[in-house]
């Protein structure tokens, strides 16, 4: 079926988004003429405003497809004024109605409807179909569940759509190339810009099984489906072997898989099945990111038997502020305990922190470094900045307590465009800098851990930590080019890689 109204679908700063090809690619189905914008692309802690000549480009570019919709995705808070820019100056130019998704409208209905002539809230993967075929018909799209709608002064707020079928969800569109354009700086052009990427991201469920983490999105989107269904669902291992075979036939270029689910489900006999059709119908190595909660030998043992080489694993603090301040029920022992799995099954571990909260005190980090120093090498740790996203338990509390103001909040803020990976160079106070110097450098296999106690007890360093910060800076670049150097071997390096996370503004931890 052909369908007349002319969508286009933007993605800001996100090659890679997920949502926005999963969108496209159901409005194709349905008969729509689709155009994905993918409007710049972020460089590490570093995400620049748009030029007008950028904006221009976008306009002119809408004009040129004579497109009657517009979607946004803001799937981070941190782009709220960005897409409020964005749909003043389309609005102002064009005329055209804007419809934002993405995480953030969820967060912030009402302040997003302000804004946008209209908001998906919740999971929209077969509503936002609905949606524009009832503008398409000439019907009423302003009752359909998923959706509020700004009608002049009247909103109207729908309920929820409904969870849907994962293994309903089409696979993204990587074959309808004309459709597609990248605006970054003085070019446009025409093409899909990640189809050459080495790694390809997949996702085997939806939502959390460990959905209480006080600084997770999860805390707000679980709740918006109680008592209607599990919010946590695995697809199933067809599925995911049948967009593998798709996938490679048009992306020709993938060398690894990540799987980028909050968790990956450890369930036997799902993993069992992966376990035996992975190897024999896909062939490529991937990698996962787990819950210390779930780290057993035999299922990982499948998996790596099958082509996982890598784990993620997030730790984020200490035993304490664990499970006071994040609700999160893990201890020091667990970690170790994974670590040693990880070991004896031959995976790499990447180990990831949360840095700058406002609950951690001197004795929290203290034995937060020494846990990291009993961990037997080698690991990877990933230092990640507290991002405080609206609406979130962690983000009421620290109200409530007076810790931080509106202004911290991730929309008034942009915490994540400055601070989403840590790095050393940025302002902090002189006691966290030597605390992360020291981070830094105790993962570092080339430096005896008899030499970071040496370090550790130097009082110069509590006094001064900026020679320990030159230090842990040019270990931090010899690891990255230790990593560079594997990955180039491997056939991963990439120059999207290379823009993205050469950054001479901000040079993050490894």
């Amino acid at each position: 079926m052909h369908r007349d109204l002319r969508i286009a679908v933007v993605s800001l700063y996100a090659l890679e988004n997920n949502g926005v090809r999963h969108v496209s690619t159901a409005l194709r189905q349905a008969g729509f003429p689709v155009t994905e914008i993918y409007f710049k692309d972020w460089v590490n802690n570093h995400f620049p405003w748009p030029s007008e000549q950028e904006v221009q480009a976008l306009i002119q570019l809408l004009v040129e497809r004579r497109i009657e919709w517009v979607g946004l995705s803001v799937r981070a808070s941190a782009f709220h004024r960005m897409a409020k820019y964005l749909t003043e100056r389309i609005r102002h130019a064009l005329g055209l109605p804007i419809v934002w998704g993405g995480m953030h409208p969820t967060f912030l209905p009402d302040k997003c409807i302000a804004i946008a002539d209209a908001i998906a809230v919740g999971e929209v993967d077969d509503a936002v179909t609905d949606f524009f075929v009832r503008i398409d018909e000439g019907g009423d799209h302003r009752t359909v569940p998923g959706f509020w709608v700004r009608d002049g002064d009247t909103v109207h707020r729908n309920d929820i759509a409904p969870l849907v079928d994962l293994d309903a969800i089409p696979f993204r569109d990587f074959h309808t190339d004309a459709d597609k354009f990248h605006i970054d700086g003085p070019q446009v052009r025409q093409g899909d810009p990640f189809i050459t990427n080495p790694e390809y991201t997949l996702l085997a469920s939806r939502g959390c099984p460990y959905w209480t983490c006080t600084f997770c999105s999860n805390t707000l989107t679980k709740p918006l489906y109680e008592g209607k269904g599990k919010s946590f669902r695995l697809r199933s291992v067809e599925s995911i072997v049948q967009e593998m075979e798709y996938a490679r036939e048009l992306c020709r270029d993938i060398k690894v898989v990540r799987f980028d689910d909050e968790v990956f489900p450890i369930r036997r006999r799902w993993i069992e099945e992966l376990a035996e059709k992975w190897p024999a119908r896909v062939g490529l190595p991937f990698e996962v990111l787990v819950d210390p909660r779930m780290v057993a030998y035999e299922p990982l043992k499948l998996l790596h038997d099958a082509g996982l080489r890598a784990v993620a694993m997030g730790i984020q603090a200490n035993d304490r502020v664990n499970r006071e301040f994040y609700n999160r029920q893990t201890t020091n022992q667990q970690i170790i305990d994974a670590q040693t799995v990880f070991r004896k099954v031959g995976l790499v571990a990447n180990l990831q922190l949360i840095w700058d909260d406002p609950y951690s005190t001197e004795a929290d980090k203290d034995e937060l470094f020494r846990m990291l120093m009993d961990l037997p090498r080698p690991f990877e740790l990933f230092l990640f900045g507290l991002t405080i996203y609206p609406n979130t338990h962690l983000a009421r509390r620290l109200l409530r307590e007076g810790r931080i103001t509106e202004a911290d909040i991730e929309g008034e803020n942009t915490h994540a465009f400055e601070q989403f990976r840590v790095d050393l160079a940025y302002p902090r106070p002189k006691e966290d800098q030597r605390w992360l110097a020291l981070i830094v450098l105790l993962n570092k296999n080339f430096l005896p851990k008899s030499v970071i106690w040496k370090l550790y007890a130097s009082e110069h360093f509590k006094q001064d930590p900026r020679p320990l910060t030159a230090l842990a800076q040019a270990a931090n670049l010899g690891k990255m080019a230790g990593v560079v150097a594997e990955m180039t071997a491997r056939g991963e390096m990439s120059p999207l890689l290379i823009k993205r996370w050469a950054n001479p503004h901000s040079l993050v931890t490894m």
